[in-house]
């Protein structure tokens, strides 16, 4: 511990410095962090690796501020240091940037950061043991008088990797290390999203995740965490348990994801594990949410927010086309085979592949870029969403279905299939087979199906539905 009180410096102390091989402590303040990136190493002349790499702009009572530059593992510190945090850095070695003259510190293998907290709330008794007590003093006087803006910053937990805990997902905070236990959904290869690691191109890989039913959070597989996809692809229906996972907000949602990091681990729960046998307890008890009505009358009547199944006889699909200036496609029970089969081509539509935006085509049939996806440009067709018209005993409500579950609802089959002859060398196509689907579904009166439905009601003060909006999550047609 004296040995670190010995060989503290000053930045100031540092510019003076001769020998660029040695090493040094130095007890600074975070002035700010910088995002993580990797750079081209040559390792040897034909050879060459890419490496983590990341740079925190630091301060002390010197007055000076110096760069210092984080490599390897030593790069994701900066993920768990903030402005205004004293941190201690061990065996720093200076050196000179020819391209600019300035001079900049950087890690070693051997290098350690002690992140001592923010310098609005610091024990400072706490660390006399490690640091000395009159530069630490003085470190905090000028931080006071010269960045006092420091102060304003709302007070947070230092983390630990020895004391990371387990969390359940709506309780995520961001910027936090956290242990939890979940169920994968999907699991998702993104071929358009590329990176480099270990020198090699990796692709992104992205899970789906829940803990309860219908309550889906993304989970991102980075570097070496990629490597999990085969084992998780085989397991995917067990229970996981994930250790030491970032928890940050998407750049794109804004929603708060999951991100795995160097220390991230990951593990197959056996079904008879205490862990297990607990999370799928919880997860049954969520399922609670999800109200057991047969009628739409009674949904109506109780006003009920929320997932909710009904039996019911499908009336009308409504779609509406927006080539040149919007108009509504309606199928109903009146509707002949015939109209239905040739009006399919209007309900698809090209979109892109990613977002499923449509897209306007030119006279020579090139469809515009989604300027949101770029550089991802697939084109994809997509079945048209459709309002569903549904009815029970009298009572109507009309329900929204997107496309997904507008493929589902013909057997699954795409949108990009309906030219397609069924067998090689028939003249039966998808597309007959869809239409079929689709007459069938409203032309029989006497057939009625299984709904689950997302309800939301927005009452005024005496109860009175404002607003009712009804959205199709799963359909069962073998009712």
């Amino acid at each position: 511990m004296a040995e670190f009180k010995k060989l503290q410096k000053k930045l100031s102390q540092l510019k003076n410095c001769c020998s660029k091989n040695q090493k040094y402590n130095i007890l600074v303040a975070v002035v700010h962090p910088c995002h993580i990136k990797e750079i081209q190493k040559k390792t040897k002349p034909k050879s060459s690796c890419k490496v983590p790499v990341a740079t925190i702009v630091v301060t002390d009572q010197s007055e000076i501020e110096r760069k210092v530059v984080l490599w390897r593992d030593a790069a994701f510190w900066s993920l768990t240091v903030f402005p205004g945090d004293i941190v201690l850095l061990t065996d720093i070695i200076m050196y000179e940037n020819a391209w600019c003259g300035e001079v900049m510190l950087q890690s070693t293998f051997t290098s350690q950061l002690l992140n001592l907290g923010n310098c609005s709330a610091l024990n400072a008794e706490k660390f006399y043991s490690l640091v000395d007590d009159g530069v630490l003093h003085g470190l905090l006087a000028y931080l006071s008088s010269e960045f006092p803006h420091f102060r304003d910053i709302p007070q947070r937990q230092v983390q630990r990797l020895d004391d990371v805990q387990y969390v359940q997902l709506d309780q995520l905070q961001p910027n936090a290390l956290v242990h939890s236990i979940l169920k994968i959904i999907n699991i998702s290869v993104l071929t358009e999203s590329v990176y480099s690691y270990r020198g090699g191109s990796q692709r992104k890989i992205i899970l789906t995740v829940e803990q309860n039913r219908d309550q889906h959070y993304r989970m991102v597989l980075w570097g070496a965490g990629a490597a999990w996809y085969p084992q998780l692809q085989r397991k995917k229906d067990h229970i996981w348990a994930f250790k030491y996972l970032l928890v940050q907000c998407s750049s794109v949602s804004g929603d708060l994801e999951l991100h795995t990091t160097p220390w991230s681990s990951c593990e197959c729960l056996f079904d008879d594990d205490k862990r297990a046998v607990e999370f799928k307890e919880k997860f049954q008890k969520s399922q609670t949410s999800l109200m057991e009505l047969t009628r739409l009358s009674a949904l109506l009547d109780e006003k009920c927010s929320g997932v909710v199944q009904v039996k019911a006889h499908i009336l009308e699909l409504k779609f509406t086309i927006s080539t040149g200036q919007y108009k509504q496609l309606i199928f109903s029970a009146d509707t002949s085979l015939e109209c239905v089969l040739a009006s399919l081509p209007m309900i698809t539509y090209s979109g892109c592949a990613k977002c499923a935006l449509e897209l306007e085509a030119d006279e020579n049939m090139i469809y515009k870029q989604c300027i949101r996806c770029l550089p991802y440009s697939k084109v994809k067709t997509f079945y048209r969403p459709a309002l569903m018209t549904v009815e029970d005993e009298g009572h109507e409500i009309y329900v929204h279905v997107v496309s997904e579950l507008m493929e589902k609802i013909f057997l699954n089959i795409p949108a990009d299939w309906l030219k397609r002859s069924v067998v090689p060398s028939s003249d039966i196509t998808y597309s007959a087979i869809v239409a079929d689907l689709c007459h069938s579904l409203l032309a029989d009166t006497e057939a009625s199906y299984w709904l689950e439905i997302r309800s939301h009601f927005v009452l005024d003060e005496n109860s009175y539905p404002l607003q009712k909006d009804f959205h199709l999550l799963n359909f069962h047609p073998d009712l």
